[in-house]
């Protein structure tokens, strides 16, 4: 009976050693986020920056929108029911109101025709990686509700706040200590899966590109 329980109290230390080194291995959530952009080819971030009077009467949030899955690379911008999307592909750079998707602009000229558009992306993930340093976890409650909180420096003067509600990161705070500066990010939405729709021009839509090239032509030759 004792070498039984000699037996048991020895496997169930083992257990809690396997345990605790497993927690203590386990890979920071922020860098996990970063590491996932290595295997993905697809991601969308959004970005709640606040509220705005919408023509100067009408209270609506602003969101900020970027979306990259493959080689096209997607920007819209929101206030309240006011939309404004830009695509970059292959075929150029188009943009439009999704809302009103009679018509879109095209440019000319493609400022990232041939970039590896996700490479840039992965290679962005592993210089905000290499750059900062994970030091603590910890909760912290902001404005009564409860996050959790991995902290991170940069060796020097910037400290990192990344505040997630479970596995979802909702909040970043980026504190200078040599400028006392403090900046705030707040997401509403990170996905690895984007839709195709996001990145196409509406189907039927008209290229008004020469009459608004004009007309902006025309204002610089009156002023």
């Amino acid at each position: 009976m004792k070498r039984f329980l000699s037996v048991l109290l020895a496997a169930a230390m083992l257990v809690s050693c396997f345990c605790i080194n497993v927690f203590a291995a386990e890979t920071p959530k922020a860098d996990a986020l970063l590491d996932r952009l290595e295997t993905e080819d697809e991601v969308s971030v959004t970005i709640n920056s606040g509220s705005t009077m919408l023509f100067g009467f009408l209270p609506s949030d602003i969101k900020n929108t970027v979306a990259v899955k493959g080689n096209s690379i997607a920007y819209e911008y929101t206030a309240g029911f006011l939309k404004v999307r830009v695509i970059a592909s292959e075929e150029g750079i188009y943009a439009f109101v999704p809302t009103l998707p009679f018509f879109y602009v095209k440019l000319d000229r493609n400022p990232l025709e041939g970039a590896d558009i996700w490479q840039m992306v992965k290679d962005a993930a592993n210089l905000t990686q290499g750059f900062i340093r994970y030091l603590e976890s910890y909760n912290e409650t902001v404005d009564g509700k409860e996050y959790y909180v991995e902290e991170y420096d940069d060796r020097e003067f910037v400290t990192s706040k990344f505040y997630f509600d479970g596995d979802e990161l909702k909040m970043l705070k980026v504190e200078d200590s040599s400028t006392h500066s403090v900046q705030y990010t707040y997401f509403d939405d990170i996905s690895f899966e984007v839709d195709d729709s996001f990145f196409e021009v509406p189907s039927g839509a008209f290229d008004l590109s020469p009459i608004l090239t004009g007309l902006i032509l025309s204002i610089i030759a009156a002023a």
